[in-house]
């Protein structure tokens, strides 16, 4: 539980107290409030503070004066698919020719790869600008130089002792970075190369149009929503919820979503997904052209067939998880999980060791084995940094890259036995004897009556939540339960009639998998609060995190 506010931190805030708690629980200074709430009164520091960003304008307005075809070479996730939709169209309304590349997973991998920079320098490519990819494909970067094609490469992956070849690199994890935020997601880092492209020119303004693809990218990638993160999803959100862009118009239709109403949730939980389903099952172009297209009818398409291929992806991703869960029941007792099979598509194994890692609370690496090369993709917890832990053992890997909490790598056959013998040590090491449980921040602990009225509304004011900005969780004790069935698809997911003390609620779980039977009379419940839209009405609805036999019955 979290320690109530001091009373001179709610005074300083001016808000009221349940969001005074809320500011105060995330370490909001009062000084910082104001901009934490709204994002006109953020103060973004200069582009050019990035390293090298300076060098990458100039390439750029060159390219631009000599009419040169750029490319721009992206990566199969919403954060790439955005970075390059913006990139390309940053650039073409200044008179550029843009040709584009998105790797395909299945016969290319991730990152920046010579045969896609040859494809675009076979299309008039002279310069291309990856997009959240290429801080650690060094080899690649040399072939592309080889090539005779200039590189600018814009990534927030964290780089390695040596930057690779190129004319620029922007990252802002550089050492020499002087831009004080870091945390940027590769579409982050891609539009403020554009901030700087455009600084001094009349239309500057017209990027903002461009702020629902950052807003889109960044969400989706899990990067922290503090600092510059937030101010530009905030500022995306905007541009979302009344978006004329056909695409997402398209696509939030056939999300079932009501436009006007989208939250970071819903970019989590519904866009995202579908913007990704296209790589995990195909190729990603599909995703690109549905954000890039321009015509309604074009859009309706590729947004229903897209509905389509995120549904496969969900069957498959539960298929392959009982398959990988079925593998792992011998280690249960071990603080790393590690499943490798010749049968897992490549495309969900990144999904499926994410639900290993949440169902487990371990660090979980899925691979794909070939004869050849063998692809890995891992999740892990925070006690555990994944992309340090890769970094150790590069001399055994093809390539890798990631984050703390994500990675991915190539690895021959031939060192696979020996990378999971070093991971599960590397995880001895870091991880023995501490208590590896999940556990849930809680914010205050509250009557169900208390948020009531206008208090729903007071913590929405804190959007977008997200990595570092967590959905309030509140604790309600004593909660009696009115009743309880189970969702017709799902014998363990369970929908609840709450009271207390006259008060009554909705509230689902679909997170404890007790079922019906398993639920005491009266609880003790850790909950998010929500808005639950319903043929038109909006009720709200508490989604139950965790609950127990309550001690006050």
């Amino acid at each position: 539980m979290k320690a109530s506010a001091p009373r001179e931190y709610m005074d300083a805030t001016g808000c009221a107290p349940l969001v005074a708690q809320l500011l105060y629980n995330r370490g909001i200074a009062p000084a910082d409030v104001p901009s934490f709430m709204d994002p006109d009164l953020f103060r973004e520091h200069s582009p050019f503070d990035l390293a090298d960003a300076g060098k990458a304008v100039c390439r750029i307005n060159t390219a631009l004066m000599r009419h040169e075809t750029i490319g721009v070479f992206g990566d199969f996730d919403v954060d790439g698919m955005t970075a390059t939709a913006v990139i390309s169209e940053a650039l073409t309304w200044l008179g550029a020719k843009v040709v584009t590349h998105i790797p395909n997973r299945f016969t290319q991998g991730h990152g920046l790869n010579a045969s896609g920079v040859a494809e675009l320098h076979g299309k008039g490519a002279s310069l291309v600008i990856t997009c959240d990819c290429g801080i650690s494909d060094l080899d690649e970067a040399d072939k592309s130089a080889a090539l005779g094609v200039d590189l600018i490469v814009t990534d927030h992956h964290v780089p390695l002792t040596r930057l690779p070849k190129a004319v620029a690199v922007v990252n802002a994890k550089r050492r020499d970075s002087k831009y004080p935020f870091r945390e940027f997601a590769g579409v982050g880092i891609a539009f403020k190369l554009m901030q700087a492209v455009y600084a001094g020119r009349n239309d500057a303004s017209r990027l903002d149009e461009l702020l629902e693809l950052v807003a889109l990218g960044t969400v989706a990638d899990m990067v922290a929503l503090v600092g510059d993160n937030r101010m530009l999803v905030q500022k995306g959100l905007r541009v979302l919820n009344r978006t004329a862009r056909p695409g997402l118009q398209a696509l939030i239709q056939a999300s079932g979503l009501t436009p006007g109403s989208i939250t970071s949730f819903d970019i989590s939980w519904a866009l995202g997904p579908r913007i990704n389903s296209s790589g995990r099952i195909d190729d990603a172009d599909m995703s690109l052209r549905l954000l890039m297209t321009a015509s309604p009818d074009e859009a309706a398409k590729l947004a229903a067939e897209l509905d389509v291929v995120n549904s496969q992806r969900q069957l498959l991703t539960t298929e392959v998880y009982d398959k990988v869960a079925e593998q792992l029941a011998s280690q249960l007792d071990r603080p790393l999980l590690f499943a490798a099979d010749s049968s897992y598509p490549e495309g969900v194994i990144g999904l499926v060791a994410g639900k290993v890692s949440k169902e487990f609370y371990r660090p979980a690496v899925v691979v794909t084995s070939g004869d050849e090369l063998c692809r890995g993709s891992s999740r892990s917890i925070p006690e555990f940094d994944l992309a340090a832990a890769l970094e150790q053992c590069s001399s055994l890997l093809v390539s890798f890259g990631g984050h703390p909490l994500a990675a991915g790598f190539a690895v021959t056959p031939q060192n696979l036995p020996v990378l999971e013998e070093r991971l599960v040590g590397l995880a001895v090491g870091q991880l023995d004897g501490l208590d590896l449980h999940p556990h849930v921040d809680v914010d205050a602990e509250v009557r169900l009556k208390d948020l009531g009225g206008d208090s729903y509304k007071l913590m929405r004011s804190l959007e977008p939540f997200g990595q570092q900005n967590a959905e309030p969780a509140f604790l309600s004790r004593g909660v009696e339960v009115v009743e309880c069935r189970s969702f017709r698809n799902h014998e363990k997911w369970t929908s609840l009639r709450l009271r207390q003390n006259g008060a009554t609620w909705d509230a689902v779980d679909f997170r404890t998998l007790r079922g019906p039977d398993d639920i005491p009379r009266l609880i003790d419940l850790v909950y998010n609060l929500r808005m639950r839209r319903w043929n038109g009405e909006e009720v709200l609805q508490a989604h139950i995190l965790d609950l127990a036999p309550s001690a006050l019955d």
